[in-house]
């Protein structure tokens, strides 16, 4: 495998998944019996928000060069217009060891919370929903963009309302195609309005987004079986991106899934092979294929996130060495891939799942698994 030289390899988290001791809308959520499978909240969860030091030092085992993390904004301004100085001090804290470690951050501003205040007036759902998260974007740029580049500012919005707001499986557990349609517009007002607001808080900063891609190919190469397929991409993995196209500097793709596509019933199901203990397929020229497919929007390209649920971790220890054969094969072909975030850097509250996904490199309790010391190897060689 050869990477170029600055190639980011990194782990992504988030600060609801792996910080507990949180007060925003899931948060509520879980309380309800019923809402997590089993039956687990995230209250303690990692603990990263006191462990975060661990976390750099498990980065630092295993050679990364990144780290993509979010800024939960229930802490940053738990009362609307009222930001606290201490949860702005300790992210500050959290990236500046990880500068002094030479590991570049990238950072999410929202991977699907909510502060409290904003959730009792519809949350995403809300009008004024996209003005509130652009005032805080800006001001995350203003305090942070001096000491962070990458900005993946809002993670999986069509992931977001799909479960939330059509399935209703996540919260806000709504089924209303409607209004999950207006939720969704919303986020992509708000990327745009982020996008202003951070430019002109510092100009210096790269903006971004994190989109789940998924590969769809026809079961069979008929016309009827081209078309669905082409609708397929457009739907899933193009027309998000086309509408905030002009407000990115970046490209961050979510890859975890892909799909065949016939012109009969199922119309669209999971490829066999190999599965996750999610009930996911793994195939890595799914991986390749969404990375190539990236390349007409002329932008570069981070991995986001990659991963598979593995408890085990037996699936996990080939699945790092394969997905990054493709995306080395990728950069060969002429993709502009800058980095790759593994998901996830330790176990974590995987939502609706609560805890009984393992997608750690680690546990959490921070144990390394062989996975681990694979992907350090790997790191090392390329360099």
């Amino acid at each position: 495998m050869k990477f170029p030289k600055n190639f980011l390899f990194g782990s992504a988290t988030s600060a609801h998944q792996i910080e507990g001791h949180l007060n925003n809308d899931w948060a509520r959520w879980e309380k309800t019996t019923g809402h997590i499978s089993d039956g687990t909240t995230s209250e303690t969860g990692a603990d990263s928000w006191n462990k975060w030091r661990d976390d750099i030092r498990l980065l630092n085992n295993t050679s990364q060069n990144a780290y993509r993390f979010s800024i939960e904004w229930s802490r940053i301004e738990p009362e609307e217009g009222m930001f606290d100085e201490d949860a702005t001090q300790h992210y500050r804290e959290i990236i500046n060891e990880l500068n002094k470690n030479n590991i570049t951050p990238m950072v999410t501003l929202f991977h699907f919370t909510c502060p409290l205040w904003l959730d009792d007036i519809g949350g995403v759902a809300s009008r004024k929903f996209a003005r509130y998260f652009a005032r805080f974007a800006g001001r995350m740029a203003k305090e942070f963009g001096h000491k962070v580049d990458l900005w993946s500012v809002i993670n999986e919005p069509s992931v977001y309302v799909n479960a939330g707001y059509i399935i209703g499986h996540w919260y806000p557990g709504k089924r209303n195609i409607i209004g999950g349609v207006k939720a969704f517009f919303h986020l992509v007002s708000a990327h745009k309005q982020a996008y202003i607001s951070m430019k002109n808080a510092n100009p210096r900063v790269k903006v971004g987004i994190a989109m789940n891609m998924t590969a769809f190919a026809p079961v069979k190469n008929t016309w009827c079986n081209r078309v669905l397929t082409r609708v397929a991409k457009w739907l899933v993995n193009e027309y998000s991106i086309n509408l905030v196209r002009k407000n990115l500097d970046f490209l961050g793709i979510n890859h975890y899934m892909s799909h065949k596509i016939q012109c009969k019933k199922p119309v669209m199901f999971d490829e066999g092979g190999v599965k996750s203990e999610y009930g996911w397929s793994v195939h890595p020229e799914g991986l390749y294929q969404v990375i190539m497919e990236a390349k007409h929007w002329k932008l570069p390209i981070y991995i986001t996130e990659n991963g598979t649920a593995d408890s085990s971790d037996k699936l996990r220890q080939s699945f790092i060495t394969n997905f990054l054969e493709k995306c080395s094969k990728a950069i060969a072909d002429g993709a502009d891939l800058r980095g790759y975030f593994h998901w996830s850097l330790i176990d974590n509250f995987e939502w609706a799942s609560g805890y009984s996904m393992k997608f750690g490199l680690h546990t959490i309790d921070r144990k390394p698994r062989k996975s681990a010391e694979i992907y350090k190897k790997i790191i090392e060689s390329s360099r």
